[in-house]
């Protein structure tokens, strides 16, 4: 049985509202993969803690990656308790309960990490997850999901719930020939095309095909890219923050810019031109 948000937020203590900001502007939005590796955990971690930055909304970020999965890690958290325990526990029924299960981060975010079980969560905790999530919905005012780079019932649930779905692909072929397959799969889990976005990750200027060709021979528009800069990634992982605490330069400003896009700009401040965060609009999905 699905809580009622309406009953949720009733009990919720003053204090998790963000300056009183009304729970209209919540927001749930998911990072697919195209593959394994292409950065979804680093996107969502980032991203996730950008918004949380910019706007000053309560924000969860969730790992849905079947366990064991890495975002605690990316944050250096060694949690107590983890998705796993929520679905066992069923906690998503007592919203105090489910708070008590998260676990905070410096950086103003709270986390649900993955549980240590390998294949959780399973096709049977699809029903769990969506409680789960519907929960945290009324809890937080932005919930951020890391779904890794598989679609099974519980990450197609979670797709379904989103307000919007950021596709990661890196310029690579394996990558861009998995692109327009998975389009297609998630738009046939649920998903609505206008509420899909491709984001491409670890772009350089020294990349084999430009974003050009890209659009050109997939037949549809990267929203978003993101430099390449393993550095200061490698360096954000192993202090356990998010990029910004570590170093600015090209990379945070893409983070930012795009976080603004998806978030809307607060402070009216105009992204980078070649980030511009245009109005929603279908993407192309076919053959």
């Amino acid at each position: 049985m699905r809580p009622d948000p309406a009953r949720i937020r009733d009990r919720l203590p003053g204090s998790r509202l963000a300056h009183g900001l009304p729970f209209a502007h919540r927001m749930t939005v998911s990072f697919l993969g195209t593959k394994g590796g292409t950065g979804t955990t680093t996107m969502a971690v980032n991203l996730g803690a950008e918004i949380r930055r910019l706007t000053n909304r309560t924000t969860v970020l969730v790992d849905l990656k079947p366990a064991p999965g890495d975002l605690a890690l990316f944050l250096g958290l060694r949690p107590r308790f983890t998705l796993t325990h929520v679905l066992d526990k069923q906690a998503w029924r007592d919203v105090g309960v489910l708070h008590g299960l998260l676990t905070p981060h410096a950086c103003g975010v709270d986390v649900m990490a993955a549980g240590e079980e390998w294949g959780r969560p399973a096709a049977r905790d699809a029903e769990g997850v969506d409680a789960t999530l519907s929960c945290l919905r009324a809890t937080h005012e932005w919930v951020v999901l890391d779904v890794g780079s598989t679609l099974t019932p519980a990450t197609a649930v979670a797709l379904q719930s989103s307000d919007l779905v950021v596709l990661v692909a890196n310029p690579d072929v394996p990558c861009l020939r998995n692109l327009q397959r998975l389009l297609d799969a998630v738009r046939l889990s649920g998903v609505s095309a206008d509420q899909l976005r491709v984001l491409l990750n670890r772009a350089s200027d020294h990349d084999a095909l430009s974003v050009t060709q890209i659009e050109s021979v997939l037949g549809l528009t990267l929203d978003w890219r993101i430099p390449s800069d393993y550095r200061s990634v490698s360096a954000a992982i192993t202090s356990g923050v998010p990029v910004r605490s570590v170093r600015g330069g090209e990379l945070v400003r893409h983070v930012e810019a795009v976080a603004r896009a998806i978030g809307g700009d607060p402070y009216e401040a105009p992204p980078p031109p070649d980030l511009s965060a245009a109005p929603p609009r279908p993407l192309p999905i076919g053959d």
